[in-house]
């Protein structure tokens, strides 16, 4: 019988995978030639009515190991839609920011950071002679460890929201991850195409398009980033301390930049302004996605948000 004489076959083609290096190839052969055989057989054998053969054959499609890899491949493709899903959004958030100063009811507001930039830059140079260079490596430890900080805060909510299985929590970290991608895809691209030359170098300090294109100084990436996450955070759980902490911390490292020796004062102002900017964005769209309002009903609290609705981040 066709099925008696394959079940040895299988039992004795399994040794020789055990045995040495020289034999493997011999053995692959006689397994590819017994797998033809057993699968010419499984196309014969339902042909013929044997008693049985049905529950055999149900059986023996228990016993395939096509599960895992079919679990395997779920995985992998929701793995992938995962990743395309967090493109799009950033995708969507970039191209959001992006067309914002240009519409005609943001124009003042363009007005006025522009304005304000100008006149720091005017005076940047005078500024940085100012600060002893004792000051320095001071003010690089504080900016670092205030950074670090504002980044910790966000990935200690978001670990006690998966401990706890509190979503807002969660949602938080994550809102605060997606916050920063944005952030530095924004000032990344400023700092290679402003390209500015960052203080206490000579030739060239201050100047901009002066080829610095691996460390441009204009705007401060570490102010950026820190205020975004503030942002976020401060949004999210818009109680008195929380925002008094989150935001002193992104207010240290925008003034400790400066005093250590790293950037210009128009360097953090326009990388807080657009971390702050980014951040609330991020948080304002979560808060409407989920069916809450974004604004606070305090006129001064309203501020920014109201800032924010002239620049149609929304």
């Amino acid at each position: 019988m066709p099925i008696s004489f394959a079940i040895p076959r299988v039992t004795t083609i399994s040794r020789p995978f055990s045995t040495s290096d020289g034999r493997r190839n011999t053995a692959g052969l006689r397994l590819g030639i017994v797998l033809i055989l057993l699968s010419g057989m499984a196309v014969t054998v339902p042909a013929q009515n044997i008693p049985g053969d049905s529950q055999r054959s149900a059986v023996a499609d228990q016993a395939l190991p096509d599960a895992p890899s079919t679990s395997r491949e779920a995985e992998s493709k929701s793995f992938t839609g995962g990743v395309g899903t967090a493109v799009k959004t950033i995708g969507q958030d970039e191209w959001h920011i992006l067309k914002a100063p240009f519409q005609k009811k943001a124009l003042i507001w363009d007005a006025l950071v522009v304005g304000a930039t100008g006149v720091l830059i005017a005076n940047d140079e005078s500024v940085a002679q100012q600060v002893p260079v004792s000051w320095h490596q001071t003010g690089v430890n504080i900016s670092d460890a205030c950074t670090y900080g504002t980044a910790a805060a966000a990935g200690g909510i978001y670990l006690t929201g998966l401990f706890t299985h509190d979503e807002h929590a969660q949602r938080t970290g994550v809102m605060a991850a997606e916050a920063s991608i944005d952030s530095f895809l924004l000032y990344g691209s400023m700092k290679l195409i402003f390209a500015r030359q960052r203080p206490y170098t000579s030739p060239g300090e201050g100047e901009f398009f002066a080829g610095n294109f691996s460390s441009g100084s204009f705007p401060s990436g570490h102010a950026a980033l820190s205020w975004t996450i503030a942002a976020v955070v401060a949004h999210e759980y818009p109680k008195l301390p929380v925002q008094i902490l989150m935001y002193g911390l992104a207010t240290a490292v925008a003034t400790t930049r400066v005093t250590g020796g790293q950037h210009f004062p128009s360097d953090v102002f326009v990388g807080s302004t657009l971390g702050y900017l980014v951040g609330t964005y991020v948080a304002n769209k979560d808060k409407r996605a989920h069916g809450q309002p974004p604004h606070s009903g305090n006129q001064v609290k309203r501020l920014p948000n109201a800032i924010l609705d002239h620049v149609a981040f929304q």
